[in-house]
């Protein structure tokens, strides 16, 4: 592929992208709606319906964001911008917000601050849905330490671990397919861990699956600053 048509490709990516978030924002719109209005009103099948609904929206906007770094990559674009900034208050953030999935943070004493952290809830978000999909409803251990000249960030689920043999290639485009034939890949919807390594070379950072299962860890180490 020339630089030509790797530009047009990104292009063309990004203008799908646009174009499908349009009719999201609707359905996003419409769902809201229903829920304020009528939502007392449902009987627990369909409240159970319009959570199933506002669940698979948010991972369809999910797939767009991934589908933006996967545009921006094919252009040889960062997938983010990703400044400087404190891994703690970033890790705080993500703690921060409601989920279904129980989350315990934990954060050594120390300086924090490293390259590219202000990109890193993305990243985070990113490894929790994989975690939500791979232990579902299972306690999700955050935690991050600084290590040398290095701050590394770990969470660990209580799913199966990626192979031994898959770690090389799981948060690459080429392992995607592989992931995807085993029940040991931890293949993300939407390429879930391809775009959690183009948002962790964005950063500066490096990824890199571990643990065993039960156990299972995804590392981001990140160069302090």
């Amino acid at each position: 592929m020339t630089s030509d048509d790797s530009t047009a490709l990104s292009q063309l990516l990004a203008l799908l992208v646009h174009d499908l978030r349009n009719p999201v924002s609707t359905i996003g719109a419409n769902l809201s709606y229903v829920s304020e209005v009528a939502g007392d009103a449902l009987d627990r099948e369909a409240q159970e319906a319009l959570g199933d609904s506002v669940t698979a929206l948010q991972d369809l906007m999910a797939g767009l964001d991934h589908l933006v770094f996967i545009a921006r990559d094919i252009a040889r674009e960062p997938a983010v911008a990703a400044p400087d900034g404190n891994v703690a208050d970033a890790l705080r953030s993500v703690a921060a917000r409601e989920r279904s999935t129980p989350l315990r943070l934990s954060l050594a004493e120390g300086g924090l601050r490293a390259h590219g952290a202000q990109a890193l809830p993305r990243l985070i978000e990113v490894l929790l849905a994989n975690a939500g999909q791979h232990a579902a409803g299972k306690p999700v251990e955050l935690r991050a330490q600084r290590i040398g000249d290095e701050i590394v960030v770990e969470l660990q689920d209580a799913g199966r671990a990626i192979a031994a043999e898959l770690r090389d290639v799981a948060f690459t485009a080429a392992g995607q397919m592989r992931l995807k034939e085993r029940s040991d890949g931890r293949y993300g919807r939407s390429l879930g861990l391809y775009a959690a390594g183009l948002l962790a070379r964005a950063m500066g950072a490096r990824i890199e699956a571990a643990g065993v299962d039960g156990a299972a860890i995804i590392r981001v180490v990140l160069t302090a600053v």
